[in-house]
Protein backbone atom coordinates (compact mmCIF):
# COMPACT_ATOMS: atom_id res chain seq x y z
CA UNK A 1 0.00 0.00 0.00
CA UNK A 2 1.27 3.47 -1.09
CA UNK A 3 -1.48 5.91 0.27
CA UNK A 4 -1.78 5.99 3.49
CA UNK A 5 -4.40 8.61 3.65
CA UNK A 6 -6.60 7.35 0.31
CA UNK A 7 -6.78 3.66 2.40
CA UNK A 8 -7.72 5.73 5.47
CA UNK A 9 -10.80 7.70 3.56
CA UNK A 10 -11.29 4.38 1.86
CA UNK A 11 -11.70 2.30 5.18
CA UNK A 12 -13.92 5.18 6.10
CA UNK A 13 -16.62 5.31 3.44
CA UNK A 14 -17.44 1.73 4.78
CA UNK A 15 -17.35 2.80 8.19
CA UNK A 16 -14.71 0.45 9.34
CA UNK A 17 -13.44 1.24 13.03
CA UNK A 18 -10.10 1.49 14.71
CA UNK A 19 -8.19 2.68 11.14
CA UNK A 20 -5.11 3.49 13.32
CA UNK A 21 -4.17 -0.15 13.76
CA UNK A 22 -3.43 -0.43 9.89
CA UNK A 23 -0.29 -1.84 8.94
CA UNK A 24 1.25 0.48 6.02
CA UNK A 25 3.39 -1.42 3.78
CA UNK A 26 4.24 -1.26 0.17
CA UNK A 27 5.13 -4.78 -0.41
CA UNK A 28 3.59 -7.54 2.18
CA UNK A 29 5.34 -10.87 2.52
CA UNK A 30 3.38 -14.02 2.83
CA UNK A 31 3.00 -15.51 6.32
CA UNK A 32 3.86 -11.83 7.74
CA UNK A 33 0.94 -9.76 9.46
CA UNK A 34 -1.90 -8.06 7.73
CA UNK A 35 -4.69 -5.90 8.32
CA UNK A 36 -7.80 -7.58 7.68
CA UNK A 37 -11.38 -6.44 8.50
CA UNK A 38 -13.76 -7.96 10.64
CA UNK A 39 -16.94 -7.79 12.23
CA UNK A 40 -16.67 -10.37 15.25
CA UNK A 41 -17.35 -7.46 17.55
CA UNK A 42 -20.53 -6.71 15.77
CA UNK A 43 -18.75 -3.49 13.61
CA UNK A 44 -16.11 -3.25 11.03
CA UNK A 45 -12.81 -2.91 12.35
CA UNK A 46 -9.63 -3.16 11.64
CA UNK A 47 -7.56 -6.03 13.15
CA UNK A 48 -4.36 -7.63 12.18
CA UNK A 49 -4.08 -11.00 11.50
CA UNK A 50 -0.99 -13.32 10.10
CA UNK A 51 -1.12 -14.53 5.95
CA UNK A 52 -1.17 -17.84 6.59
CA UNK A 53 -4.88 -19.26 7.46
CA UNK A 54 -3.62 -22.60 9.36
CA UNK A 55 -1.01 -22.06 12.05
CA UNK A 56 0.80 -24.01 14.50
CA UNK A 57 2.31 -23.71 18.40
CA UNK A 58 5.59 -22.02 18.66
CA UNK A 59 5.89 -21.96 22.35
CA UNK A 60 3.33 -19.96 23.62
CA UNK A 61 2.75 -17.92 20.32
CA UNK A 62 1.86 -18.96 16.65
CA UNK A 63 3.19 -20.05 13.17
CA UNK A 64 2.31 -20.96 9.93
CA UNK A 65 1.84 -24.34 9.91
CA UNK A 66 4.11 -26.27 8.06
CA UNK A 67 2.31 -28.70 6.42
CA UNK A 68 -0.42 -26.78 4.84
CA UNK A 69 0.33 -24.00 2.77
CA UNK A 70 -2.79 -21.61 2.99
CA UNK A 71 -2.08 -18.00 2.12
CA UNK A 72 -4.85 -18.34 -0.06
CA UNK A 73 -8.28 -20.67 -0.19
CA UNK A 74 -9.71 -21.72 -3.76
CA UNK A 75 -12.93 -20.88 -4.84
CA UNK A 76 -13.70 -24.61 -5.57
CA UNK A 77 -13.03 -25.60 -2.01
CA UNK A 78 -14.79 -23.17 -0.33
CA UNK A 79 -17.71 -25.40 0.15
CA UNK A 80 -15.48 -27.65 2.14
CA UNK A 81 -14.18 -24.60 4.32
CA UNK A 82 -16.66 -23.69 7.78
CA UNK A 83 -14.69 -19.84 7.66
CA UNK A 84 -16.42 -18.92 4.27
CA UNK A 85 -19.49 -19.87 6.12
CA UNK A 86 -19.15 -18.41 9.87
CA UNK A 87 -15.64 -15.62 9.62
CA UNK A 88 -15.13 -14.02 6.27
CA UNK A 89 -12.80 -11.32 6.18
CA UNK A 90 -11.78 -8.54 4.05
CA UNK A 91 -8.11 -6.90 3.24
CA UNK A 92 -7.37 -3.38 1.95
CA UNK A 93 -5.22 -2.74 -0.70
CA UNK A 94 -4.23 -0.58 -3.38
CA UNK A 95 -1.98 -3.40 -5.83
CA UNK A 96 -0.43 -6.71 -5.74
CA UNK A 97 2.16 -8.55 -7.49
CA UNK A 98 1.91 -11.67 -9.28
CA UNK A 99 4.35 -13.91 -11.69
CA UNK A 100 4.87 -16.91 -13.76
CA UNK A 101 6.24 -19.55 -12.24
CA UNK A 102 8.03 -17.01 -10.68
CA UNK A 103 9.53 -15.21 -13.01
CA UNK A 104 8.64 -11.72 -15.15
CA UNK A 105 6.29 -10.56 -11.60
CA UNK A 106 4.17 -7.57 -12.71
CA UNK A 107 2.31 -5.78 -10.33
CA UNK A 108 -1.67 -5.51 -10.67
CA UNK A 109 -4.24 -2.11 -9.05
CA UNK A 110 -6.85 -0.24 -10.58
CA UNK A 111 -7.50 2.90 -12.53
CA UNK A 112 -5.06 5.50 -12.49
CA UNK A 113 -5.03 6.57 -9.49
CA UNK A 114 -4.17 3.03 -7.89
CA UNK A 115 -7.72 3.06 -6.34
CA UNK A 116 -7.94 1.15 -3.11
CA UNK A 117 -9.99 -1.70 -2.95
CA UNK A 118 -10.43 -5.07 -0.86
CA UNK A 119 -9.88 -8.95 -1.03
CA UNK A 120 -12.56 -11.07 -0.01
CA UNK A 121 -10.75 -13.40 2.16
CA UNK A 122 -11.16 -16.17 5.14
CA UNK A 123 -10.07 -15.74 8.76
CA UNK A 124 -9.70 -18.22 12.11
CA UNK A 125 -8.84 -17.16 15.34
CA UNK A 126 -5.95 -18.86 17.32
CA UNK A 127 -6.09 -17.48 21.44
CA UNK A 128 -5.63 -14.28 20.55
CA UNK A 129 -3.89 -14.70 17.11
CA UNK A 130 -5.78 -14.04 14.23
CA UNK A 131 -4.76 -15.99 10.64
CA UNK A 132 -6.49 -15.04 7.58
CA UNK A 133 -6.12 -16.41 3.80
CA UNK A 134 -6.87 -14.51 0.11
CA UNK A 135 -9.69 -16.36 -1.95
CA UNK A 136 -8.57 -17.12 -5.42
CA UNK A 137 -10.68 -17.50 -8.81
CA UNK A 138 -9.84 -18.86 -11.92
CA UNK A 139 -7.73 -16.66 -13.78
CA UNK A 140 -9.17 -14.32 -16.21
CA UNK A 141 -8.02 -14.92 -19.56
CA UNK A 142 -6.71 -11.57 -20.19
CA UNK A 143 -4.40 -12.39 -16.93
CA UNK A 144 -3.40 -15.70 -17.94
CA UNK A 145 -0.12 -14.64 -19.47
CA UNK A 146 0.70 -13.07 -16.32
CA UNK A 147 -0.68 -15.72 -13.88
CA UNK A 148 -2.03 -18.72 -15.56
CA UNK A 149 -3.22 -20.23 -12.10
CA UNK A 150 -5.48 -18.15 -10.43
CA UNK A 151 -7.10 -14.45 -9.83
CA UNK A 152 -7.96 -12.98 -6.13
CA UNK A 153 -11.64 -12.34 -5.30
CA UNK A 154 -12.20 -8.55 -5.10
CA UNK A 155 -15.13 -7.26 -3.38
CA UNK A 156 -17.29 -5.66 -5.20
CA UNK A 157 -17.88 -1.57 -4.02
CA UNK A 158 -21.09 -1.97 -2.98
CA UNK A 159 -21.45 -1.80 0.64
CA UNK A 160 -24.61 -4.05 0.50
CA UNK A 161 -22.03 -6.69 -0.06
CA UNK A 162 -19.51 -5.54 2.44
CA UNK A 163 -22.16 -5.86 5.16
CA UNK A 164 -23.25 -9.04 4.14
CA UNK A 165 -19.83 -10.30 3.50
CA UNK A 166 -18.80 -9.64 7.10
CA UNK A 167 -22.15 -10.66 8.46
CA UNK A 168 -22.40 -13.73 10.68
CA UNK A 169 -24.77 -15.19 7.67
CA UNK A 170 -23.99 -18.89 6.96
CA UNK A 171 -26.09 -18.89 4.18
CA UNK A 172 -23.59 -17.80 1.00
CA UNK A 173 -25.69 -18.66 -2.11
CA UNK A 174 -25.50 -14.69 -2.60
CA UNK A 175 -22.05 -14.67 -3.33
CA UNK A 176 -22.25 -17.29 -5.95
CA UNK A 177 -22.19 -14.42 -9.12
CA UNK A 178 -19.11 -13.17 -7.45
CA UNK A 179 -17.10 -15.96 -7.76
CA UNK A 180 -16.05 -15.52 -11.32
CA UNK A 181 -12.87 -12.73 -12.18
CA UNK A 182 -13.51 -9.44 -13.68
CA UNK A 183 -10.64 -6.99 -14.83
CA UNK A 184 -13.23 -4.16 -14.64
CA UNK A 185 -13.88 -2.60 -10.90
CA UNK A 186 -15.89 0.54 -9.73
CA UNK A 187 -15.86 0.98 -13.47
CA UNK A 188 -12.14 1.36 -13.85
CA UNK A 189 -9.57 -0.77 -15.13
CA UNK A 190 -7.32 -3.59 -14.31
CA UNK A 191 -3.86 -2.03 -14.98
CA UNK A 192 -0.49 -3.97 -15.06
CA UNK A 193 3.36 -2.93 -14.99
CA UNK A 194 6.33 -5.11 -14.76
CA UNK A 195 8.58 -4.89 -11.57
CA UNK A 196 12.18 -5.57 -11.12
CA UNK A 197 11.21 -8.53 -8.26
CA UNK A 198 8.10 -9.67 -6.51
CA UNK A 199 9.37 -8.00 -3.29
CA UNK A 200 10.53 -4.74 -4.91
CA UNK A 201 9.61 -1.11 -5.52
CA UNK A 202 10.95 -0.88 -8.52
CA UNK A 203 9.29 -1.09 -12.01
CA UNK A 204 11.05 -2.07 -15.00
CA UNK A 205 8.45 -0.89 -17.72
CA UNK A 206 5.53 1.04 -18.41
CA UNK A 207 2.11 0.63 -16.87
CA UNK A 208 -0.94 -0.55 -19.01
CA UNK A 209 -4.47 -1.39 -19.30
CA UNK A 210 -5.34 -5.33 -19.17
CA UNK A 211 -7.39 -5.94 -22.12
Amino acid sequence: MNDDAGIERFLEEYGVHHPQNMIFKRRVRPTTEVSIVTARHDQPEIENAIWHLYLERDGNSWKPHKKYWSINSNWKKLGQRPEYRKSRCLIPATAWVESQNGKNPVEFSWGDNYSPFFFCGLYKTWGDTLSCSIITLDAHPATKKYHEKSFPMIAPQEPSFIEEWLSGNEDTTSFEPFLHPDIVHGGEPLMVQPVKRATSTEYSGDRKIVN
